[in-house]
């Protein structure tokens, strides 16, 4: 199954519970894809909390390497899915997994090795 997201036609990426933390990014290396997570991230205003430039404010910095609810791929795609205890508002009742996985890219793309 392939559907339109932001402008560009993806596989299907797998479901919020298929989604362990080692699952890698379906869309991993695609410009497209980060540059919809880009938007997304303005969109639905991710930068109120961490700020435009993704170095963080009154939420955590994402460009640096120390992430306390961890950095793989799986856990990213986790972490804004079902929020955390700690002030980060669950995303998955209002975006797709694949938009999620858009958002994973752009953060990625942004964050320290």
């Amino acid at each position: 199954m392939r559907k339109l997201v932001i402008g560009f036609l993806l596989a299907a990426s797998p479901a919020l519970a298929q989604v362990a933390p080692d699952t890698p990014n379906p869309l991993a290396g695609n410009a497209d894809a980060t540059e919809a997570g880009h938007v997304l991230f303005g969109k639905m205003n991710c930068a109120g909390c961490h700020a435009y430039d993704l170095t963080g404010g009154m939420g955590p910095d994402l460009t640096d390497a120390s992430w306390l609810y961890g950095g793989k791929p799986g856990e990213i795609f986790h972490t804004i899915a079902e929020g955390t205890p700690r002030g980060m508002p669950a995303w998955k009742d209002k975006l797709a997994p694949d938009q999620i996985w858009q958002l994973v890219s752009y953060i990625q793309s942004k964050k320290a090795n």
